[in-house]
């Protein structure tokens, strides 16, 4: 009978999915899970990793400028400073000299005066005048300093320059003590925690490499100009954490730490298939043994749909012939669509006619970012969040962007091209933006964008400098200079805690650029910045 065969096919799926979707579930469960535990161990073990490099880094800075505060109170190299002799020049070298035999580490000791020239160095090299150096500058200043890489002056070689002031009787800054690092010892300490899954990048704050465990043949001569990491830093808002990004196009697990003392970035790469390895070996035993469960799973459904169908099967049979038998016995019809597959075809259609309504009134056709009235929405949210959030340490920026000469593309280029160029411009704000970063078109040409979680506001700088170089190097079918931007930027909770204040400051920071030679941005808490 067709609907026996109807009966059984169903019942018999049926069975067969109670045992197959638990199993299903129990396998994507445990690799989800499987993955999330590594991910957590990984995350773990590199953060511990960095945080040992940052210590150990921290450490040499500290036992160095001990010993640099040590020789710049000596009352003889304070003296020699001010009037420096022949005959103070010896004792002073091996003042100096014994420092260096402190650390034993084959790095050297100078002195320098108020006029910037080195006095004496330990090296024996040539002296040089360090007078536009900024550690010279700092130390000028009366502040000691850890600089980021820099090429010295006497032996070309790349270093890390450790100072401290010098003062004189009065605490006016006379000159400075310092020692340069080569990095060759920071590298093969690296190295000692370097494993084959994981490699370590330590970045300066301006992003060249110090070191990197996995190529070691650049040491020495191509860290000034190497900053191929760089793109790290752009995609990093606090001090410790993790992302995933493309790393030497390897998906990757890279886990960052800021030392406190330097500022620069301790980055453990982990390519994220070494991962997926460990799950797909977990998932491909699971699927073997499933497998057999399967089988059996599938020798008794076949059975308990026997037992089941037989008596509707009988069941039908008597209908049937009673059905012909008698007039009177209105025909039973049955039909393949059932009320499930109509409900679902139904709420499908509902859903998709109101996704596609939700959708229409969300977003701006053109550029398919959100609209005017979803960013306000968006922008309030956000703020009630930020209000009723205690920690004060924590910045929300708010954007406007008003591309300049857009009037004239329209009118020399055409709307076509006009809205091309707007299309351009959107994509490429959200590559620069994190997804749950808010991007909008007001209309015509301006954009907004509402960055929440700020942890300083260095990031916002940054980000306004790449909205910049956004619109300025947009290029459109062999033409490029179009626009140019003029950005606003308010800064919550400086500039107000709602919607009305932060545009309202945002749009008078815009219109400050556009009457100041435009293609910049501004922001009243920065008025002493350059933009």
């Amino acid at each position: 009978m067709e609907i026996s065969k109807g009966i059984r096919a169903k019942l018999f799926m049926l069975f067969i999915m109670m045992g197959a979707i638990p199993f299903v579930i129990l396998v994507t469960a445990g690799a989800i899970n499987t993955i999330a535990e590594l991910e957590d161990s990984y995350k773990q073990n590199s953060l511990l990793r960095n945080i040992i490099i940052s210590e150990h880094i921290s450490d040499l800075i500290a036992r160095n400028q001990a010993v640099l505060k040590s020789l710049s109170m000596s009352p003889t190299i304070i003296e020699y400073v001010q009037k420096p002799t022949a005959e103070k020049h010896d004792y002073v070298f091996k003042i100096l000299k014994d420092a260096d035999e402190i650390f034993d580490d084959n790095n050297l000791t100078a002195l320098t005066g108020a006029n910037g020239w080195q006095m004496i160095r330990t090296d024996g090299a040539t002296l040089v005048n360090l007078n536009k150096r900024q550690h010279f500058q700092e130390a000028m200043k009366g502040r000691s300093y850890v600089s980021d890489i820099i090429s010295s002056m006497a032996t070309g070689k790349m270093v890390i320059v450790i100072e401290v002031p010098v003062f004189d009787e009065t605490g006016k800054a006379i000159g400075m003590v310092q020692r340069n690092f080569d990095l060759t010892a920071l590298q093969d300490y690296v190295m000692t925690l370097d494993d084959s899954e994981v490699y370590v990048i330590v970045m300066d704050r301006t992003g060249r490499i110090i070191v990197n465990s996995d190529e070691r043949d650049t040491l020495n001569n191509e860290y000034a100009i190497d900053n191929s990491y760089k793109f790290i830093l752009d995609r990093i808002y606090n001090s410790t954490g993790v992302i995933r990004i493309d790393v030497n196009d390897e998906d990757s697990l890279a886990t960052y730490s800021r030392n406190l003392d330097t500022g620069w970035m301790i980055v453990t790469i982990r390519p994220y298939h070494y991962i997926l390895d460990q799950v797909y070996d977990k998932a491909v035993k699971a699927l073997v043994f499933g497998m057999v469960v399967l089988f059996i799973g599938t020798l008794v459904a076949y059975l308990l749909t026997m037992r089941v169908t037989k008596p509707i099967v009988e069941m039908t049979n008597v209908v049937e012939e009673i059905v012909s038998g008698k007039t009177d016995v209105e025909k039973i019809e049955v039909s393949g669509d059932d009320e499930l597959g109509q409900m679902a075809k139904a709420f499908n259609k509902i859903r998709s006619e109101r996704d596609a309504y939700q959708l229409e009134s969300e977003l701006d056709k053109l550029t398919e970012l959100f609209n005017k009235k979803t960013m306000e929405n968006l922008c309030k949210m956000k703020l009630k969040t930020f209000n009723e959030n205690e920690n004060s340490n924590i910045f929300m920026a708010f954007y406007i962007i008003d591309l300049d000469h857009f009037k004239e593309v329209n009118d020399l280029l055409g709307h076509q091209f006009g809205d091309k160029v707007l299309v351009e411009f959107a994509k490429g704000l959200k590559k620069i933006f994190r997804p749950n970063d808010c991007i909008g078109r007001f209309g015509g040409d301006e954009f907004v964008v509402i960055v929440d979680s700020l942890p300083n506001m260095e990031v916002v700088i940054r980000k306004a400098e790449q909205i910049k170089q956004i619109a300025f190097n947009l290029a459109l079918e062999g033409r490029s200079h179009f626009v140019t931007a003029s950005i606003g930027i308010a800064i919550a909770p400086q500039n107000g805690r709602d919607y009305d204040s932060l545009f309202a400051s945002a749009d008078k920071a815009v219109y400050h650029v556009k009457n100041n030679g435009k293609n910049g941005y501004y922001c009243e808490l920065f008025a002493n910045e350059e933009y």
